[in-house]
């Protein structure tokens, strides 16, 4: 191949007549004669299409833009050959429209805000380079779909999944910082929600006190925004025990006239508490009692009184026989 190559030059350069030793002017020659003519060709105007993206600009303060598809510009200008290859070569093509010339239409519950294509000539015209000189504007119509601007305050709400050791427990709920935020966007996406969850908060095993931050869990709409995304929690632990007292049985409703036996007449109060709370309970913050009813031949024991910091509160036997005895 180099081979055929040389041979093909030693036949140009006898065909011309040129020495070897003059090659070096002969290229230089070459070379400034095809820079002249590449000017030359550069320096004409030509009528092309030349393809911007838009960049949409000063949209009204209270007003959000919903629809964001890009819209492709296909203008018709004439321009120096210069102007083409620079706009041929540069890797962003965006023209910046401004939204405050379009007109502005209701369209049911949103805006529609529209651009005429040859009535804007002369503004899109300032904006492109001055050596192009604009005919025709493709699409001859921009349409823009625009909504009000809204803020709400949610809830924030936490996404768990936390387990615990043996004899403890949460304390109390998990408390969260900030534990409601602000979205704004489009009025009529914000006004559909009414909390956002963060994401999965997963714990195992635990025993003691934790902490962290946690992200929020994004709306599926990227016209939402958010006054913050972190949220702090605290997750506060306690240990507890299970505690038992027992308690006489009281009795209302009695029939006049008689006395009842109960079997057995006394009944054990099982509950939980924490532990740092066990000594404060005293017999006296219970009372079981019985609500007798001829109809049943076991009656069922209530609690008519119970202190209100122990939980899972239960009662053994949960009815007792009984013996209706005339007095």
């Amino acid at each position: 191949m180099l081979s055929k190559l040389s041979f093909v030059l030693n036949q140009l350069f006898l065909l011309l007549r040129i020495e070897r030793r003059h090659l070096p002017v002969f290229a230089f020659l070459l070379t400034l004669s095809t820079l002249f003519w590449i000017l030359t060709v550069l320096s004409k105007d030509y009528t092309t299409t030349v393809h911007y993206k838009a960049d949409f600009i000063d949209l009204p303060v209270d007003k959000l833009l919903i629809d964001e598809e890009e819209v492709d510009l296909h203008l018709q200008v004439i321009a120096p050959g210069f102007t083409i290859l620079a706009h041929r070569l540069s890797f962003r093509n965006e023209l910046p429209l401004s939204v405050s010339s379009f007109i502005p239409k209701k369209k049911g519950n949103y805006w529609n805000y529209f651009l005429l294509g040859e009535q804007s000539i002369s503004q899109i015209q300032e904006v492109i380079p001055t050596s192009m000189q604009l005919l025709h504007i493709q699409p001859n119509r921009i349409d823009l779909l625009l909504d009000e601007k809204a803020e709400r305050v949610v809830p924030v709400k936490l996404k768990s999944s936390i387990s615990f050791k043996d004899l403890f427990r949460q304390k109390e709920a998990v408390k969260l910082e900030p534990s409601t935020i602000v979205i704004s966007g489009p009025k009529a996406v914000v006004e559909v929600f009414d909390e956002i969850n963060t994401e999965l908060l997963s714990l195992e095993d635990v025993d003691n006190f934790k902490n962290g931050e946690i992200e929020i869990q994004s709306l599926n709409h990227s016209e939402i925004n958010y006054s913050a995304k972190n949220i702090k929690w605290e997750l506060k632990v306690e240990q507890f025990t299970e505690g038992e007292i027992k308690l006489p049985i009281e009795m209302k409703n009695v029939p006049k006239g008689y006395e009842i036996k109960l079997f057995p007449d006394e009944v054990t109060v099982s509950y939980l508490i924490s532990l740092d709370k066990f000594d404060l309970v005293k017999p006296d913050m219970f009372a079981a009692q019985i609500l007798f009813d001829s109809d049943f031949k076991r009656q069922s024991v209530n609690l008519s009184r119970q202190a209100d910091f122990v939980e899972n509160v239960r009662v053994f036997p949960s009815k007792v026989e009984y013996f209706l005895i005339k007095k």
